[in-house]
């Protein structure tokens, strides 16, 4: 059974958020590691490896290795779990083309459960912050909301629970309807009535807003004008 014999650091890299390691099985390289593998499998000088161990540690090393990249996307912007399995498919489906090794479904399911347990994917907060952000760049209504977080394939519960927090969407609503017409008014100043009224109507309910809001945000905006 072979025995390793070294364990060296990686030359470090700026977009590492974990140590990562060279194993050598018998003086041969046989992995990369990174931290946690290293100190989860006690991956020392001198240890012997079993060949059931040694798959297993293999098949950790593989998610750690994609851990990575996932470090990098995440440091970005928060994702669902469904867009990392659908960043996963879409890369296998591009490895497919050029005829490389695909990612399994196995090692997928790992990964998930490795960024679900260091609190990386969290729908909830996810969805939170994401209702957050989209309601102060885009000013979007509820319903258009709703939408965009069923895309990301956030559960009904989720969405529900979140769009019903705290700070009270609906009474926020009119506010944000305002902000996003009030920068349509110059654009529209030469519309007539019924003009103005349809083109404001159309681009509230694009924006995902009740009519009860947009009736009611058309109303005082076209009567201060």
């Amino acid at each position: 059974m072979p025995k390793i014999t070294s364990v060296e650091p990686q030359r470090r890299s700026a977009s590492r958020r974990t140590k990562r390691f060279n194993v050598f099985l018998d003086g041969i390289f046989a992995f990369g590691a990174d931290e946690d593998l290293v100190v989860n499998r006690r991956l020392v000088v001198g240890k012997v490896i079993t060949p059931n161990d040694l798959e297993k540690i293999l098949f950790e090393a593989e998610v750690g290795k994609l851990m990575e990249r996932m470090y990098r996307w995440f440091s970005l912007r928060q994702h669902s779990e469904k867009e990392v399995r659908d960043y996963f498919k879409i890369k296998n489906q591009q490895s497919k083309i050029k005829g490389k090794e695909q990612i399994s479904q196995l090692t997928i399911d790992a990964l998930v459960e490795n960024l679900k347990k260091k609190g990386m994917i969290n729908d909830l907060e996810f969805t939170k912050a994401w209702v957050e952000a989209r309601r102060k760049s885009k000013n979007l209504g509820i319903r258009a909301l709703r939408m965009e977080l069923y895309k990301k394939g956030i559960d009904k519960e989720i969405i529900e629970e979140v769009l019903s927090e705290p700070f009270d969407f609906t009474q926020g609503e009119e506010e944000l309807a305002k902000q996003a017409l009030e920068k349509k008014m110059r654009v529209w100043k030469n519309l007539n009535h019924l003009e103005f009224n349809k083109k404001a109507y159309e681009f509230l309910a694009r924006k995902g807003f009740e009519y009860e809001v947009i009736k009611e945000t058309i109303e005082k905006l076209a009567g201060k004008e």
